[in-house]
């Protein structure tokens, strides 16, 4: 898979989960983002909600709106004030992160 096919199945997926989440914001990030990806990697996405009461259920919940095709997909959910916050995995996201969509612009 390349990157253009990961950003594919990235839009497919937050297409999909945008239906039942009010999502601020979706960023392809990690090998797929950088060009370093290999046979096994997995698709990062880092999506940003304003508001999340339990970021672990939400996780639980992204992962399991995976369907068959799109096991590589690993979402990463944010709340809206840690993703303004310093830290490295933000960092590295809004560095070399690939927005797929952005309300909060």
């Amino acid at each position: 898979m390349d990157k253009n096919e990961a950003i594919k199945i990235a839009t497919r997926y937050v297409d999909s989960i945008s239906k039942k989440f009010q999502i601020e914001r979706a960023i392809l990030f990690g090998s797929f983002a950088k060009g370093t990806n290999h046979p096994d990697s997995d698709i990062d996405i880092a999506i940003v909600f304003k508001n999340v009461d339990d970021i672990i259920d939400l996780q639980i919940q992204l992962m399991q709106l995976r369907s068959d095709d799109d096991l590589l997909i690993e979402p990463h959910p944010f709340k809206i004030s840690d993703f303004h916050i310093s830290n490295p995995v933000v960092a590295e996201i809004k560095k070399n992160g690939i927005e797929i969509i952005n309300h909060a612009a």
